[in-house]
């Protein structure tokens, strides 16, 4: 029974370390990265992180590629009239000196297309982010569930 609670401590540590990792690249700190789930044959899902600068100039970030998409975007979620729409950032996303960017459901975001496979929860992918001034960076982002809405207490979902 020991060797069983160990076991199960191990994967849920795990689980919860590959989520919560923080990577410094130079000096930008990547944190919280995340994909949402996907059912069989969806080809599209949206991912998510956090970005901060420390820098005293202003980055940009590029672009996103994986290897589980043919392509990825950089994209912002915008109303229009009393629609919702997601727009691509074509020029990129500015990371200002000093702050932090937050890519949430709802904001911008990091939207994955043409999937050549379904994203699963618990598995860890990379995501491969390319920044104007300091090339490109791989990182490790986990596979969640959409929250469901008799769960007020999950992400909320609107990608």
């Amino acid at each position: 029974m020991r060797v069983f609670i160990l076991f199960i401590s191990l994967i849920i540590g795990s689980a919860t370390s590959a989520y919560a990792e923080r990577l410094k690249f130079n000096h930008i700190i990547i944190d919280n990265a995340w994909i949402k789930d996907t059912p069989p044959n969806h080809k599209t899902t949206a991912g998510y992180l956090t970005i901060e600068n420390l820098g005293d100039t202003d980055e940009r970030l590029l672009s996103v590629s994986s290897s589980f998409a043919a392509k990825g975007e950089i994209q912002q979620m915008e109303m229009d009239g009393e629609v919702m729409k997601m727009r691509p950032i074509p020029d990129g996303l500015i990371i200002p000196a000093g702050e932090i960017i937050y890519l949430k459901p709802g904001s911008f975001h990091l939207m994955f297309m043409k999937l050549n496979m379904q994203i699963i929860p618990m598995q860890t992918l990379e995501l491969t982010l390319t920044f104007e001034n300091l090339g490109s960076v791989i990182i490790p982002a986990t596979v969640e569930s959409a929250p469901t809405s008799d769960n007020p207490s999950s992400k909320k979902y609107n990608h």
